[in-house]
Protein backbone atom coordinates (compact mmCIF):
# COMPACT_ATOMS: atom_id res chain seq x y z
CA UNK A 1 0.00 0.00 0.00
CA UNK A 2 2.85 2.52 0.80
CA UNK A 3 4.81 2.38 -2.27
CA UNK A 4 1.60 2.04 -3.89
CA UNK A 5 1.07 5.75 -2.64
CA UNK A 6 4.72 6.79 -3.25
CA UNK A 7 4.79 5.51 -6.44
CA UNK A 8 1.68 6.55 -7.88
CA UNK A 9 0.89 6.53 -11.58
CA UNK A 10 1.41 10.27 -12.23
CA UNK A 11 4.33 10.53 -9.99
CA UNK A 12 6.66 7.41 -11.22
CA UNK A 13 8.65 9.81 -13.30
CA UNK A 14 9.29 11.82 -10.91
CA UNK A 15 10.65 9.47 -8.53
CA UNK A 16 12.24 7.93 -11.75
CA UNK A 17 14.10 11.27 -12.11
CA UNK A 18 14.91 11.55 -8.48
CA UNK A 19 16.74 7.90 -8.23
CA UNK A 20 18.36 8.72 -11.62
CA UNK A 21 19.88 11.90 -9.69
CA UNK A 22 21.20 10.41 -6.57
CA UNK A 23 22.47 7.56 -8.50
CA UNK A 24 24.27 10.11 -10.63
CA UNK A 25 25.43 12.40 -8.55
CA UNK A 26 25.84 10.84 -5.09
CA UNK A 27 26.25 6.62 -5.57
CA UNK A 28 28.66 6.77 -8.68
CA UNK A 29 30.64 8.71 -6.64
CA UNK A 30 30.19 7.19 -3.23
CA UNK A 31 31.50 3.73 -4.77
CA UNK A 32 34.49 5.32 -6.05
CA UNK A 33 37.74 4.86 -4.12
CA UNK A 34 39.61 7.71 -2.74
CA UNK A 35 38.39 9.89 0.06
CA UNK A 36 38.95 13.22 1.50
CA UNK A 37 41.23 13.75 3.82
CA UNK A 38 38.57 14.24 6.56
CA UNK A 39 36.63 11.60 5.79
CA UNK A 40 39.88 8.59 5.72
CA UNK A 41 40.82 9.88 9.17
CA UNK A 42 37.56 9.29 10.69
CA UNK A 43 37.67 5.65 8.73
CA UNK A 44 41.14 5.39 9.70
CA UNK A 45 40.02 5.76 13.39
CA UNK A 46 36.84 3.56 13.08
CA UNK A 47 39.20 0.80 11.70
CA UNK A 48 41.22 0.48 14.53
CA UNK A 49 38.34 0.37 16.71
CA UNK A 50 37.47 -2.57 15.29
CA UNK A 51 40.44 -4.17 15.19
CA UNK A 52 40.31 -3.77 19.06
CA UNK A 53 43.24 -0.70 18.88
CA UNK A 54 41.60 2.07 21.07
CA UNK A 55 38.19 1.91 22.90
CA UNK A 56 34.62 3.39 22.49
CA UNK A 57 35.82 6.82 24.54
CA UNK A 58 39.07 6.67 23.54
CA UNK A 59 39.92 5.82 20.44
CA UNK A 60 43.17 5.70 18.43
CA UNK A 61 44.64 6.62 15.29
CA UNK A 62 47.97 5.91 14.72
CA UNK A 63 51.46 4.68 17.07
CA UNK A 64 52.94 8.55 16.35
CA UNK A 65 49.96 10.63 16.47
CA UNK A 66 46.88 11.35 18.01
CA UNK A 67 47.57 7.41 19.69
CA UNK A 68 44.14 8.80 21.76
CA UNK A 69 41.91 10.29 19.21
CA UNK A 70 40.14 13.66 20.81
CA UNK A 71 39.50 15.70 17.94
CA UNK A 72 35.52 14.56 17.81
CA UNK A 73 32.88 12.48 20.27
CA UNK A 74 33.39 8.98 19.89
CA UNK A 75 30.04 7.74 17.81
CA UNK A 76 30.65 7.73 14.12
CA UNK A 77 33.58 5.43 14.70
CA UNK A 78 31.74 2.93 17.23
CA UNK A 79 28.68 2.70 14.17
CA UNK A 80 31.50 2.36 11.47
CA UNK A 81 33.37 0.11 13.28
CA UNK A 82 30.26 -2.26 14.23
CA UNK A 83 30.33 -2.36 10.75
CA UNK A 84 33.30 -3.48 9.80
CA UNK A 85 32.99 -6.15 12.82
CA UNK A 86 29.93 -7.57 10.95
CA UNK A 87 31.09 -7.15 7.19
CA UNK A 88 34.68 -7.51 6.65
CA UNK A 89 37.53 -4.50 6.14
CA UNK A 90 37.26 -4.07 2.70
CA UNK A 91 36.61 -0.44 1.12
CA UNK A 92 33.10 -1.07 0.18
CA UNK A 93 31.99 -2.23 4.06
CA UNK A 94 32.96 1.85 4.89
CA UNK A 95 30.77 2.66 1.56
CA UNK A 96 28.10 0.45 2.24
CA UNK A 97 27.64 2.55 5.99
CA UNK A 98 27.81 5.61 4.33
CA UNK A 99 24.90 4.92 1.75
CA UNK A 100 23.08 3.03 4.97
CA UNK A 101 23.28 7.02 6.28
CA UNK A 102 22.21 8.48 3.21
CA UNK A 103 19.32 6.09 2.47
CA UNK A 104 17.81 6.43 5.86
CA UNK A 105 18.17 10.12 5.67
CA UNK A 106 15.53 10.33 2.86
CA UNK A 107 14.01 7.83 4.17
CA UNK A 108 13.16 10.34 7.05
CA UNK A 109 13.25 13.27 4.80
CA UNK A 110 9.88 11.40 3.61
CA UNK A 111 8.32 10.96 6.82
CA UNK A 112 9.00 14.45 8.19
CA UNK A 113 6.74 15.63 4.40
CA UNK A 114 4.03 12.83 5.45
CA UNK A 115 3.99 14.03 8.94
CA UNK A 116 3.67 17.92 7.48
CA UNK A 117 0.85 16.73 5.04
CA UNK A 118 -0.39 14.06 7.39
CA UNK A 119 -4.26 15.37 5.97
CA UNK A 120 -3.41 15.88 2.46
CA UNK A 121 -2.84 12.94 0.44
CA UNK A 122 -2.30 14.31 -2.81
CA UNK A 123 0.82 16.28 -1.36
CA UNK A 124 2.41 13.26 0.40
CA UNK A 125 2.55 11.66 -2.72
CA UNK A 126 5.26 14.37 -3.68
CA UNK A 127 7.82 13.67 -1.17
CA UNK A 128 9.81 13.14 -4.12
CA UNK A 129 10.23 16.78 -4.29
CA UNK A 130 12.02 17.39 -0.94
CA UNK A 131 14.56 14.63 -1.83
CA UNK A 132 15.58 15.75 -5.58
CA UNK A 133 16.20 19.03 -3.55
CA UNK A 134 18.31 17.41 -1.06
CA UNK A 135 19.87 15.32 -3.81
CA UNK A 136 20.96 18.11 -5.68
CA UNK A 137 22.86 20.46 -3.21
CA UNK A 138 26.57 20.06 -4.78
CA UNK A 139 28.04 19.84 -1.24
CA UNK A 140 25.49 17.15 0.13
CA UNK A 141 26.57 14.98 -2.58
CA UNK A 142 29.82 15.55 -2.01
CA UNK A 143 29.92 15.11 1.65
CA UNK A 144 28.24 11.40 0.83
CA UNK A 145 30.97 10.38 -1.23
CA UNK A 146 33.48 11.58 1.31
CA UNK A 147 32.37 10.48 4.27
CA UNK A 148 32.52 13.16 6.43
CA UNK A 149 30.69 12.73 9.67
CA UNK A 150 28.16 15.32 9.49
CA UNK A 151 26.18 12.06 6.93
CA UNK A 152 25.93 10.49 10.44
CA UNK A 153 24.97 13.50 12.42
CA UNK A 154 22.91 14.80 9.36
CA UNK A 155 20.67 11.70 9.85
CA UNK A 156 20.19 11.93 13.55
CA UNK A 157 19.13 15.34 13.43
CA UNK A 158 16.61 14.51 10.38
CA UNK A 159 15.46 12.06 12.61
CA UNK A 160 14.26 14.71 15.94
CA UNK A 161 12.65 16.89 13.25
CA UNK A 162 11.10 14.20 12.15
CA UNK A 163 9.49 12.94 15.68
CA UNK A 164 9.01 17.05 16.88
CA UNK A 165 6.87 17.08 13.60
CA UNK A 166 4.93 14.08 14.69
CA UNK A 167 4.51 15.44 17.97
CA UNK A 168 3.72 19.20 17.15
CA UNK A 169 2.00 18.46 13.84
CA UNK A 170 0.14 15.45 13.93
CA UNK A 171 -0.10 15.72 17.51
CA UNK A 172 0.75 12.09 17.83
CA UNK A 173 2.02 10.89 21.40
CA UNK A 174 3.85 13.76 22.22
CA UNK A 175 5.22 13.62 25.29
CA UNK A 176 6.86 10.01 23.89
CA UNK A 177 7.85 11.58 20.63
CA UNK A 178 9.69 14.76 22.10
CA UNK A 179 11.90 12.36 24.38
CA UNK A 180 12.44 10.11 21.72
CA UNK A 181 13.34 13.71 19.63
CA UNK A 182 15.89 14.35 22.55
CA UNK A 183 17.21 11.11 22.25
CA UNK A 184 18.08 11.41 18.43
CA UNK A 185 19.62 14.90 19.82
CA UNK A 186 21.83 13.23 21.98
CA UNK A 187 22.83 11.17 19.26
CA UNK A 188 23.67 13.70 16.80
CA UNK A 189 25.60 15.89 19.44
CA UNK A 190 27.78 12.06 20.60
CA UNK A 191 28.74 12.64 16.64
CA UNK A 192 30.34 15.48 16.37
CA UNK A 193 30.31 18.05 19.24
CA UNK A 194 27.40 20.68 20.10
CA UNK A 195 26.92 21.69 16.74
CA UNK A 196 24.24 18.34 17.17
CA UNK A 197 22.19 20.26 19.66
CA UNK A 198 20.48 22.52 17.11
CA UNK A 199 17.00 20.71 16.88
CA UNK A 200 16.39 22.02 20.88
CA UNK A 201 15.02 24.92 19.18
CA UNK A 202 12.09 23.25 17.83
CA UNK A 203 9.33 23.62 20.47
CA UNK A 204 10.19 27.01 20.84
CA UNK A 205 10.15 28.08 17.21
CA UNK A 206 6.91 25.84 16.74
CA UNK A 207 5.29 28.07 19.15
CA UNK A 208 6.78 31.33 17.82
CA UNK A 209 5.52 30.61 14.53
CA UNK A 210 2.27 28.49 15.05
CA UNK A 211 0.80 29.69 18.58
CA UNK A 212 -0.57 26.33 18.29
CA UNK A 213 0.71 25.37 21.61
CA UNK A 214 0.19 27.23 24.79
CA UNK A 215 3.20 29.23 26.25
CA UNK A 216 2.82 26.72 29.46
CA UNK A 217 3.09 23.60 26.54
CA UNK A 218 5.94 25.28 24.79
CA UNK A 219 7.98 25.44 28.18
CA UNK A 220 7.47 22.15 29.47
CA UNK A 221 7.62 20.42 26.12
CA UNK A 222 11.09 22.74 25.57
CA UNK A 223 11.95 21.54 29.09
CA UNK A 224 11.65 17.97 28.04
CA UNK A 225 13.49 18.15 24.56
CA UNK A 226 16.47 20.36 26.32
CA UNK A 227 16.42 18.16 29.18
CA UNK A 228 16.63 14.57 27.63
CA UNK A 229 19.68 14.58 25.81
CA UNK A 230 21.51 16.16 29.23
CA UNK A 231 19.84 14.06 31.44
CA UNK A 232 21.71 11.34 29.08
CA UNK A 233 24.90 13.23 29.46
CA UNK A 234 24.53 13.68 33.05
CA UNK A 235 24.27 9.46 33.67
CA UNK A 236 26.77 9.17 31.66
CA UNK A 237 29.20 11.05 33.41
CA UNK A 238 27.64 9.89 37.04
CA UNK A 239 27.99 6.14 36.63
CA UNK A 240 31.38 6.81 34.77
CA UNK A 241 33.98 9.65 35.81
CA UNK A 242 36.11 8.55 32.99
CA UNK A 243 33.82 10.19 30.49
CA UNK A 244 33.60 13.22 31.98
CA UNK A 245 37.69 13.45 31.31
CA UNK A 246 36.95 12.26 27.67
CA UNK A 247 34.43 15.73 27.06
CA UNK A 248 36.61 17.78 29.25
CA UNK A 249 39.93 16.98 26.79
CA UNK A 250 37.61 17.11 24.23
CA UNK A 251 36.35 20.60 24.66
CA UNK A 252 39.76 22.02 25.56
CA UNK A 253 41.66 20.21 22.64
CA UNK A 254 38.97 20.54 19.51
CA UNK A 255 36.64 22.73 20.18
CA UNK A 256 38.10 25.47 23.00
CA UNK A 257 41.34 25.97 19.24
CA UNK A 258 38.36 25.84 17.13
CA UNK A 259 37.37 29.50 18.86
CA UNK A 260 40.60 30.54 20.36
CA UNK A 261 43.36 29.12 17.63
CA UNK A 262 43.87 30.43 14.52
CA UNK A 263 45.53 27.24 13.40
CA UNK A 264 41.91 25.63 12.03
CA UNK A 265 40.83 29.06 10.30
CA UNK A 266 39.75 27.99 7.14
CA UNK A 267 38.15 31.61 6.45
CA UNK A 268 39.04 35.36 7.43
CA UNK A 269 35.63 36.28 6.62
CA UNK A 270 32.69 35.01 9.24
CA UNK A 271 30.16 35.42 6.96
CA UNK A 272 31.30 32.96 4.24
CA UNK A 273 29.17 30.06 5.46
CA UNK A 274 26.12 32.20 5.22
CA UNK A 275 27.50 32.72 1.48
CA UNK A 276 28.16 29.77 0.99
CA UNK A 277 24.67 28.04 2.42
CA UNK A 278 23.22 30.81 -0.43
CA UNK A 279 25.42 28.93 -3.25
CA UNK A 280 24.97 25.64 -2.27
CA UNK A 281 21.24 25.79 -2.43
CA UNK A 282 21.14 27.75 -6.10
CA UNK A 283 20.57 24.28 -8.04
CA UNK A 284 17.14 24.21 -5.47
CA UNK A 285 16.36 27.73 -5.87
CA UNK A 286 16.40 26.76 -10.04
CA UNK A 287 14.00 23.45 -9.94
CA UNK A 288 11.70 25.83 -7.46
CA UNK A 289 11.75 28.77 -10.59
CA UNK A 290 11.21 25.28 -13.57
CA UNK A 291 8.32 24.48 -11.34
CA UNK A 292 7.21 28.66 -10.87
CA UNK A 293 7.26 28.79 -14.73
CA UNK A 294 5.24 26.21 -15.30
CA UNK A 295 2.68 27.05 -12.74
CA UNK A 296 2.94 30.14 -11.96
CA UNK A 297 -0.43 30.91 -10.14
CA UNK A 298 -0.82 29.48 -6.41
CA UNK A 299 -4.12 27.70 -6.74
CA UNK A 300 -4.25 26.51 -2.96
CA UNK A 301 -6.43 27.75 -0.29
CA UNK A 302 -5.72 30.35 1.39
CA UNK A 303 -5.96 28.06 4.94
CA UNK A 304 -3.55 25.38 2.57
CA UNK A 305 -1.03 28.72 2.07
CA UNK A 306 -0.84 29.79 6.19
CA UNK A 307 -0.09 26.25 7.13
CA UNK A 308 2.36 25.88 4.62
CA UNK A 309 4.01 29.27 5.27
CA UNK A 310 3.82 27.68 9.13
CA UNK A 311 5.75 24.95 8.24
CA UNK A 312 8.40 26.71 5.99
CA UNK A 313 9.38 29.28 8.62
CA UNK A 314 9.92 26.64 11.23
CA UNK A 315 12.04 24.52 9.22
CA UNK A 316 13.79 27.51 8.17
CA UNK A 317 14.44 29.10 11.97
CA UNK A 318 16.00 25.21 12.98
CA UNK A 319 18.09 24.99 9.61
CA UNK A 320 19.22 28.57 10.46
CA UNK A 321 19.95 27.18 14.01
CA UNK A 322 21.99 25.03 12.40
CA UNK A 323 23.94 26.41 10.41
CA UNK A 324 24.63 30.49 11.09
CA UNK A 325 26.07 29.72 14.70
CA UNK A 326 28.77 28.74 12.32
CA UNK A 327 29.65 32.31 12.08
CA UNK A 328 31.07 32.35 15.38
CA UNK A 329 34.17 30.39 14.42
CA UNK A 330 36.82 31.29 11.27
CA UNK A 331 36.61 27.21 10.80
CA UNK A 332 34.15 27.18 8.10
CA UNK A 333 33.46 24.23 5.56
CA UNK A 334 30.88 23.44 3.23
CA UNK A 335 30.13 19.98 4.64
CA UNK A 336 29.59 21.64 7.91
CA UNK A 337 26.50 22.53 6.59
CA UNK A 338 25.20 19.68 5.73
CA UNK A 339 23.07 18.84 9.05
CA UNK A 340 20.54 21.65 8.27
CA UNK A 341 20.56 20.86 4.51
CA UNK A 342 17.49 18.49 4.74
CA UNK A 343 15.55 21.50 6.68
CA UNK A 344 16.05 23.64 3.78
CA UNK A 345 15.35 21.13 1.16
CA UNK A 346 12.12 20.42 2.87
CA UNK A 347 11.40 24.29 3.07
CA UNK A 348 11.87 24.97 -0.09
CA UNK A 349 9.59 21.91 -1.62
CA UNK A 350 6.49 23.13 0.77
CA UNK A 351 7.22 26.49 -0.75
CA UNK A 352 5.96 24.76 -4.32
CA UNK A 353 4.36 21.92 -3.38
CA UNK A 354 0.71 23.65 -4.20
CA UNK A 355 2.03 24.39 -7.84
CA UNK A 356 3.57 20.92 -7.72
CA UNK A 357 0.50 19.55 -6.91
CA UNK A 358 -1.66 21.13 -9.54
CA UNK A 359 0.57 20.43 -11.74
CA UNK A 360 0.33 16.35 -11.46
CA UNK A 361 -3.26 16.91 -11.30
CA UNK A 362 -3.37 18.11 -14.48
CA UNK A 363 -1.75 15.44 -16.00
CA UNK A 364 -3.98 13.42 -17.99
CA UNK A 365 -3.89 9.74 -16.34
CA UNK A 366 -3.84 7.91 -20.17
CA UNK A 367 -2.67 10.46 -21.53
CA UNK A 368 0.83 10.73 -24.41
CA UNK A 369 2.49 12.83 -21.92
CA UNK A 370 2.38 10.79 -19.15
CA UNK A 371 3.23 7.65 -21.46
CA UNK A 372 6.46 9.32 -23.26
CA UNK A 373 7.46 10.62 -20.03
CA UNK A 374 7.35 7.33 -18.15
CA UNK A 375 9.62 5.63 -20.87
CA UNK A 376 11.51 9.13 -20.88
CA UNK A 377 12.53 8.70 -17.30
CA UNK A 378 12.91 4.96 -17.25
CA UNK A 379 15.87 5.46 -20.38
CA UNK A 380 17.87 8.08 -17.66
CA UNK A 381 17.01 5.81 -15.22
CA UNK A 382 18.69 2.56 -16.62
CA UNK A 383 21.46 5.11 -18.54
CA UNK A 384 22.14 6.39 -14.10
CA UNK A 385 22.13 3.04 -13.29
CA UNK A 386 24.88 1.51 -15.80
CA UNK A 387 26.92 4.73 -15.50
CA UNK A 388 27.06 3.85 -11.86
CA UNK A 389 28.23 0.24 -12.55
CA UNK A 390 30.73 1.64 -14.46
CA UNK A 391 32.42 3.46 -12.11
CA UNK A 392 32.80 0.24 -10.29
CA UNK A 393 36.81 -0.11 -9.48
CA UNK A 394 37.59 3.39 -10.38
CA UNK A 395 39.63 5.92 -8.10
CA UNK A 396 37.92 9.56 -8.05
CA UNK A 397 40.80 10.96 -6.30
CA UNK A 398 44.90 10.34 -4.80
CA UNK A 399 44.85 7.22 -7.73
CA UNK A 400 48.87 7.63 -7.61
CA UNK A 401 49.02 8.00 -4.15
CA UNK A 402 46.73 4.59 -3.31
CA UNK A 403 48.35 2.30 -6.05
CA UNK A 404 51.51 2.80 -3.73
CA UNK A 405 50.13 2.58 -0.45
CA UNK A 406 48.25 -1.12 -1.64
CA UNK A 407 51.75 -2.10 -3.01
CA UNK A 408 53.53 -1.43 0.16
CA UNK A 409 51.10 -3.07 2.40
CA UNK A 410 51.92 -6.25 0.80
CA UNK A 411 55.62 -6.32 2.42
CA UNK A 412 55.78 -3.72 5.20
CA UNK A 413 54.37 -5.14 8.34
CA UNK A 414 51.07 -3.77 9.64
CA UNK A 415 52.00 -1.89 13.01
CA UNK A 416 55.27 -0.77 11.41
CA UNK A 417 56.50 2.60 11.87
CA UNK A 418 58.10 4.11 8.78
CA UNK A 419 60.28 7.26 8.53
CA UNK A 420 59.27 10.27 6.32
CA UNK A 421 60.81 14.20 5.94
CA UNK A 422 59.64 16.72 7.92
CA UNK A 423 58.57 18.58 4.72
CA UNK A 424 55.79 15.91 4.51
CA UNK A 425 54.53 15.50 8.03
CA UNK A 426 51.06 17.43 7.15
CA UNK A 427 50.31 15.32 4.49
CA UNK A 428 47.70 14.43 5.31
CA UNK A 429 46.19 11.98 2.99
CA UNK A 430 49.50 10.01 3.40
CA UNK A 431 49.02 9.59 6.83
CA UNK A 432 45.20 8.86 6.92
CA UNK A 433 45.66 5.84 3.58
CA UNK A 434 48.93 4.54 5.74
CA UNK A 435 46.73 4.05 8.64
CA UNK A 436 43.54 3.20 6.68
CA UNK A 437 44.66 0.38 4.30
CA UNK A 438 48.03 -1.56 6.44
CA UNK A 439 47.96 0.28 10.09
CA UNK A 440 51.30 1.85 9.05
CA UNK A 441 52.37 5.23 11.62
CA UNK A 442 54.72 7.68 10.27
CA UNK A 443 57.18 9.66 11.86
CA UNK A 444 58.80 12.98 10.61
CA UNK A 445 59.83 14.61 13.68
CA UNK A 446 61.15 12.21 16.44
CA UNK A 447 64.52 12.43 14.43
CA UNK A 448 64.36 8.31 14.45
CA UNK A 449 65.47 6.18 11.79
CA UNK A 450 63.06 3.45 10.85
CA UNK A 451 63.57 0.31 8.79
CA UNK A 452 61.67 2.37 6.01
CA UNK A 453 61.26 5.54 4.50
CA UNK A 454 58.61 7.17 2.47
CA UNK A 455 59.34 10.56 0.12
CA UNK A 456 57.39 12.17 -2.44
CA UNK A 457 59.10 11.99 -5.84
CA UNK A 458 59.21 15.96 -6.18
CA UNK A 459 61.28 16.10 -2.86
CA UNK A 460 64.85 16.89 -3.45
CA UNK A 461 66.77 13.44 -2.11
CA UNK A 462 69.17 15.38 -0.13
CA UNK A 463 66.24 15.16 2.41
CA UNK A 464 66.96 11.12 2.77
CA UNK A 465 69.56 10.40 5.06
CA UNK A 466 72.84 8.33 3.64
CA UNK A 467 72.32 5.56 5.77
CA UNK A 468 69.18 4.77 3.36
CA UNK A 469 69.41 3.38 0.08
CA UNK A 470 66.69 3.08 -2.37
CA UNK A 471 64.40 0.00 -2.33
CA UNK A 472 63.99 -1.72 -5.44
CA UNK A 473 60.20 -1.58 -5.83
CA UNK A 474 58.05 0.19 -9.03
CA UNK A 475 55.91 2.88 -7.47
CA UNK A 476 53.98 6.58 -8.87
CA UNK A 477 53.90 8.72 -6.14
CA UNK A 478 56.30 7.93 -3.25
CA UNK A 479 59.98 6.45 -3.61
CA UNK A 480 60.62 4.22 -0.93
CA UNK A 481 63.84 3.95 0.96
CA UNK A 482 65.35 1.11 3.30
CA UNK A 483 68.03 0.96 5.80
CA UNK A 484 71.44 -0.11 4.75
CA UNK A 485 71.26 -1.60 8.33
CA UNK A 486 68.70 -1.36 10.58
CA UNK A 487 70.45 -1.55 13.42
CA UNK A 488 72.18 2.07 12.67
Amino acid sequence: MLMKNIFGSKTLPFWLFTISAILILTISQLIQDGVFMDGMLYISVAKNLADGLGTFWEPHFSKTIMTVFREQPPLYFGLLASFFKIFGTSMYVERLFCFVCFALTLVYIHKIWRSLFFDDKLSIKNSWLPILFFATIPICFWSYAHHVEETVMALFATMSVYYLSEALFVKEKVIINIIIAGICIFLSSLTKGVQGLFPITGVVFFWAVSKQISFKKNIIYSILLVGTPFLIYALLILFNNHIYDVFKLYFENRLGKAFNSTVHNTTDNRFEIVIRLFTELIPMFILMLIIYLFQRKNVSKENEQKNNRIKIYWLLLIGFSGSLPLISTLEQRGFYLLTSLPLFAIAGAIAVSGRMKHLIEKINSSGNFLKYSRWGTLSIFLFSLVFTISKVGETKRDKELLSDIYSFGKFIPRGEIVSIPLEMWNDWNLQTYSVRYNYISLDGISGSKHKYLFIRKNLPKSLVPDSYEPYPIKTEYLDLYILKNKNQ
